[in-house]
């Protein structure tokens, strides 16, 4: 009895679903379809011939599976590509002792997004484009012509990104508002989320803060998500030059700044360490390195970039570096949205240096297909020897003179 009690709570801490449950079920299933072809052969072939022949099938088929695993990366997997961290700086690149003090050079031509906005998409800061239309035909009454952006990237989706539209914005939580009063009112039931006059105006006025803080903070990675069309504009015109390294979106970066956020907050090296993603905001990211990327999405360069990677066997360093900033501490009202973050401007800029491990994704699947080729042919060969010899007893067997 004792040792039933004492066994209990490793029973209890088993899991059957689906851990055990899960495994019986392939195993039983394994077992019911490759016994049951190996029963039937045997009865038929014999237990020598039926077995080879099992096995010759078994790995056959699982060679097969293999090229299919092997191809698309299913099934049998080994570790995924992951980005590692190898570096951390304090501050200025410069202080590198690697390539990533390219970075901090003086020799480079950078300017902040904001900038970069007023430069290609001049008045976005002020209103969107459907205001700056209706402005334009206010002030040229006589021009019966539609206002056009300066810049084919500077589209009305664009501009509802960058753009801080005071009036929309006041416009939006008033009439927000208004439908919550009078939602509560049809009720008869008092609803704290109607706010008075001065509450409302409070409240407009901080969102538009937080929105004006949002251009003013856009990283340079935040604007090639929105519109990659200014960045190249701007390296094709000498206002950007990263000594060789790309700027990436922020869209196309997001494993590495989720594997910067965790490694920032896990490691005690770093000032995070113990908080959470929203002590720091993500500035910019750069990357270096790896195979080399097509130079556009016509079919000429997609056809080349697979010939070109594929007889590149050997896997250049990719290296990747996440830029964040220390920010200040926000009071959180319930019920409400967090305010957008703003950037401490007396802290210092941390750099995270990483690089790309390509793991071992195929590599089972590898493995698994040429073992299974190795034995498959193995196999058959020592088929193909069991009926050379038995044609040879047969012929000698008829040759023999009769007794």
């Amino acid at each position: 009895m004792i040792t039933n009690l004492a066994f209990s709570p490793v029973i209890a801490g088993i899991g059957w679903e689906p851990e055990i449950r899960g495994a019986l079920t392939v195993l039983v299933g394994s077992l019911v379809l490759f016994g049951s072809v190996w029963l039937i052969l045997n009865t038929n072939l014999g237990n020598r011939l039926g077995s080879l022949i099992s096995l010759v099938g078994f790995f056959g088929w699982m060679f097969i599976m293999g090229i299919v695993w092997w191809i698309y990366g299913i099934g049998l997997q080994g570790d995924r590509p992951t980005w590692e961290p190898r570096e951390i700086i304090f501050g200025d690149l410069s202080e590198s002792e690697s390539h990533v003090a390219q970075l901090g050079e003086d020799n480079i031509a950078t300017i902040r997004a904001s900038e970069l906005v007023d430069i290609y998409c001049p008045g976005l800061v002020d209103a969107t484009v459907a205001v700056q239309r209706q402005r334009y035909v206010e002030e040229n009454s006589d021009l019966v012509i539609d206002y056009e952006p300066p810049k084919a990237y500077c589209t009305e989706s664009v501009a509802e990104k960058l753009a801080v539209d005071e009036e929309t914005i006041a416009d939006n939580l008033r009439l927000a508002n208004v439908n919550l009063s009078s939602d509560a009112g049809d009720r008869g039931i008092s609803d704290s989320r109607v706010l008075s006059d001065a509450e409302l105006e409070e409240k407009i006025t901080q969102r538009i803060d937080d929105q004006k803080r949002k251009l003013n903070q856009l990283s340079l990675s935040d604007l090639a998500a929105i519109s990659e069309d200014i960045i190249n504009d701007a390296r094709d015109d000498g206002i950007l030059d990263f000594n060789g390294w790309k700027l990436q979106s922020s869209s196309a970066a997001g494993e590495a700044i989720a594997t910067a956020d965790a490694f920032l907050v896990s490691d005690p090296a770093t000032p995070f360490y113990g908080g959470s993603s929203d002590d720091f905001f993500v500035l910019d990211t750069f990357q270096k390195g790896g195979k080399p990327k097509r130079g556009s999405d016509g079919i000429g360069d997609r056809v080349w970039n697979e010939i070109r990677n594929t007889i590149v066997f050997w896997h250049p360093t990719n290296t990747v570096v996440v830029s964040v900033a220390p920010t200040l501490d926000k009071e959180l009202v319930p019920g409400e949205a967090p305010p957008f973050p703003e950037i401490d401007s007396e802290g210092q800029i941390i750099n995270v240096v990483m690089v790309r491990n390509l793991g071992t994704l195929r590599l089972p699947a590898a493995l698994t297909t040429i073992g299974s080729a190795l034995a498959f042919l193995g196999l058959c060969y020592m088929l193909h020897q069991r009926d050379k010899e038995l044609i040879r007893r047969t012929e000698e067997w008829d040759e023999s003179p009769a007794t």
